[in-house]
């Protein structure tokens, strides 16, 4: 009596080739999202940096604004344009109807 066995080296060949390209496949996807991270943490830097020029800008601002609207300078103003201090203003309200 003869048994038929079926050729084993297919099965591992296949096996084989399927965990080559599984691995393979791994290692691109890592690469792929390795990369990808990187040029979030390039962008993430640079936004960073942005924001840190924006904060002091800002800052800057508010500090010309305040010397602006400072009391001083505000008297000083009015005096240029010709503006009197009322010391005892009246106050006109107006209801409003719908």
């Amino acid at each position: 009596m003869t048994i038929v066995q079926p050729n084993k080296d297919n099965d591992i060949r296949k096996c084989s080739i399927h965990a080559i390209l599984g691995i393979s496949a791994m290692i691109v996807v890592v690469l792929v999202s390795y990369l990808s991270l990187v040029g979030l943490r390039h962008d993430l830097a640079k936004h960073r940096d942005g924001i840190e020029r924006l904060k002091v800008e800002n800052a800057e601002l508010k500090n010309e604004y305040y010397q602006i609207v400072s009391t001083d300078n505000l008297e000083q103003l009015a005096s240029e344009r010709g503006l009197v201090k009322d010391r005892s203003p009246e106050w006109v309200l107006a209801s409003q109807s719908l």
